[in-house]
């Protein structure tokens, strides 16, 4: 039997080639938008609907329904939709294609999930509670970042 505790393994993956996909147009897929910024340009956002902020970016949006076929040629997708099914029917169509995914708020469907990130040059920061507790996570990676801004050995 597998404890939660050991699902999941920290790590840190080059993206710099990888095509990545956020289902979604709301508030959700906005926040995975802007985690994912620091990191690459090679997003597309695919829903019926995107909102003000997305529709503002400069990244490829493609506006319709989501299809199985649409995640052909994708290496990581997020599933932000408001829809629990159809998140789900995304889960099993990723995995079908090799495709990691991440299914916001449904833990149990993830293949990775996002932790709370500090990135300030070459050093990124990252503290996950696997999913359990997000809020406790985004507190201590609070923390963290004010001690790394504060601190006066590196502004030396």
């Amino acid at each position: 039997m597998k404890s939660e505790s050991k699902k999941y393994l920290p790590v840190v993956l080059d993206i710099s080639n990888k095509k990545i996909m956020i289902i979604g147009g709301g508030r959700i897929a906005l926040q995975k938008l802007l985690a994912l910024l620091p990191f690459t340009d090679n997003i597309t956002i695919l829903s019926k609907e995107i909102c003000e902020k997305i529709r503002q970016t400069c990244y490829t949006q493609i506006i319709k329904e989501y299809h199985p076929g649409d995640l052909q040629h994708y290496s990581i997708v997020y599933a932000c939709t408001n829809n629990r099914e159809v998140n789900a029917q995304i889960k099993t169509h990723a995995s079908k294609l090799g495709i990691l995914v991440n299914v916001v708020d449904d833990p149990s469907l993830c293949d990775f999930i996002s932790p709370a990130v500090f990135k300030k040059d070459y050093l990124t920061i990252a503290v996950s509670s696997n999913g359990v507790n997000v809020k406790k996570a985004i507190e201590w990676r609070n923390k963290i970042k004010h001690l790394i801004e504060n601190d006066t050995d590196e502004k030396n």
